[in-house]
């Protein structure tokens, strides 16, 4: 098993489907860069019928397919198409891929804080609808 690997739109055009498939199973992080559009679209259809949750970043008109075929579409703000920008799930404003990230760490905070207000409304509520229910 591979813990990292990086194909480009040159060597994926030598790859069979079936060898592809075998990349994607065998390594843990792969990146896939230099892609043709509608290479990019493969490898995206590729991952999901894997199983596969996946992201896909473009700036161009050519990039909108994978972008909206993508279970997270990005799309550069600045530099990017408006379709492939009306496409996408979300919008990098300063495209910036550490934004991504850090984008990613604020959602993640922002969700455990709503699981904590929802237990903490919960937990609250419970004596008040058991006080009301016994009287």
């Amino acid at each position: 098993r591979l813990s990292a690997g990086l194909v480009t739109g040159d060597d994926l055009e030598k790859m069979t489907p079936d060898l592809v498939e075998d990349i994607l199973l065998r390594t843990d992080d792969i990146v896939f860069a230099r892609m043709k559009p509608e290479q990019k679209l493969q490898v995206v259809e590729t991952c999901q019928r894997l199983g596969a949750v996946v992201t896909a970043t473009g700036d161009g008109i050519n990039d909108a397919a994978a972008i909206r075929r993508a279970d997270v579409g990005i799309a550069m703000g600045q530099t990017g198409a408006a379709y492939s920008v009306k496409c996408a799930d979300i919008v990098l404003m300063d495209d910036n891929f550490a934004s991504i990230v850090s984008g990613i760490e604020e959602g993640r905070l922002m969700f455990e804080n709503l699981k904590k207000i929802l237990l903490y409304t919960l937990s609250s509520n419970v004596p008040e609808l058991a006080a009301f229910l016994l009287s």
